[in-house]
Order: C-alpha cells, then structure tokens, then sequence
C-alpha cells in the first residue's frame, strides 16, 4: 500500500495520432493526460484515457507504491473518448472503486454493469474539491487539491510545445461559457494548473489570463 501521508501526483501520458482536420490542418500528435493521485485516505484515478492506457497506469501507481486494489475512486473530468475510453479496463482492474463524473455528464458514460455516481460543485473525493466548470462538455468539472495548491483543470485549457491553447472549438459545446470556466480557476490563485493535454507551463495563472486577453 502507498504511503499516503503526503499528496503524490503521477501523470500518465499516452500520446493519441489525431489525423488532419481534427485538431488542426495537419496531422498531430496529442498528448492525453490522467493522473494517479495518493490522497491521504486513498488512491484516486483522474480520468483513464483511451483503450489501452492500463499497462501505463499501473506504471504510474507502481511509481507511488500502490496496487490496482488500493484504488478507491475513478473521476472522469468529463465524457469525452479520449478520458473515458479506458474505463471498462480500469473498472475491471480495480472493481472495489467508486466511479465519479460531473452530474450534467453522466448519462453520457457508460459501462456495463457499473454505476458512475455524480459530482456537483464543492462535493469532495478523497482530497479532491470539485469545481464545475461547464462550457466543454455540460457536466465539465475540475478538482481542486488543496494541500498541494492545484487544480486538475480537465480540458478547459492544454498546453502545446509550451504554449497554450484553448483547444478545437468543434470539440466544446459552448465556448464562452468554457472561457468563463477557465477564468474562474485563474481567480483561486492556486500555484499550479495542471492539464489534461500538455505539459504545466510557468507561472501558469499568467499564462492563462495572457491567452484569454488575446483570444477575446
């Protein structure tokens, strides 16, 4: 079992091939990113990628000491494929573990068998603080760690080679109210904004108000 007397974030990067016209004109590669949590009561999935991201998630809780069985939740920051399609792997995997997503989003997420229970703003898994965050998909959320001063902001934002981007607006149902989402993690001030694509950047808070101001 983890030693779970300080917060422990592992990311687990899969790199996904999006042909042209999905992402931009060209051919891309495309980080998607989960995250395997040790909180101080338990072991959180943040999201589980697409099919065939298992193998790399139980690298990353062998990284903090852990065991599929020591899982206690599985969050989806939302419904889209590239965060969800690996969810009937990671149920089978750890079958004791609560699944969690955004009320709005669940009835978009399915799986055989297994109840994914809602989130609603300030409901709590484990250390995690959930923050809605509409505007990607309905039931966006985000999850706030306190101790460790971040918010898993999901897709509101994802960086590119070190630069931001607000991502495909063919993939996020209401843009503006998603901006307004993303401002609203920009004003807790918290030290670290990680995301579901990409690499964390520098003084992200900054980083992100600069990109909003630009893209207005």
């Amino acid at each position: 079992m983890a030693d779970l007397s300080s917060p422990a974030i592992e990311p687990v990067v899969i790199l996904a091939q999006m042909p042209a016209g999905v992402v931009g004109p060209e051919p891309e590669t495309l980080e998607v990113r989960s995250f395997v949590i040790a909180c101080t009561d338990g072991i959180v999935l943040v999201d589980v990628g697409l099919p065939g991201t298992l193998e790399a998630m139980g690298s990353a809780l062998d990284r903090i000491g852990a065991r599929w069985s020591d899982v206690t939740d599985v969050v989806l920051t939302h419904s889209h494929f590239d965060h969800v399609g690996g969810l009937a792997e990671a149920a089978t995997s750890a079958p004791q573990a609560a699944l969690w997503a955004g009320r709005l989003d669940v009835p978009a997420i399915r799986l055989d068998g297994r109840v994914v229970r809602p989130l609603s703003e300030g409901d709590r898994v484990r250390d995690l603080v959930v923050l809605d965050s509409p505007g990607h998909t309905p039931g966006h959320i985000s999850l706030l760690h306190e101790a460790a001063s971040l918010v898993l902001v999901g897709d509101l934002v994802g960086s590119i080679d070190g630069t931001l981007t607000l991502g495909p607006p063919a993939f996020t149902a209401d843009p503006e109210r998603s901006r307004a989402s993303l401002a609203r993690m920009v004003d807790l001030g918290v030290d670290r904004l990680v995301f579901s694509h990409g690499a964390e950047v520098t003084d992200p808070n900054q980083a992100v108000r600069d990109l909003l101001d630009a893209s207005r």
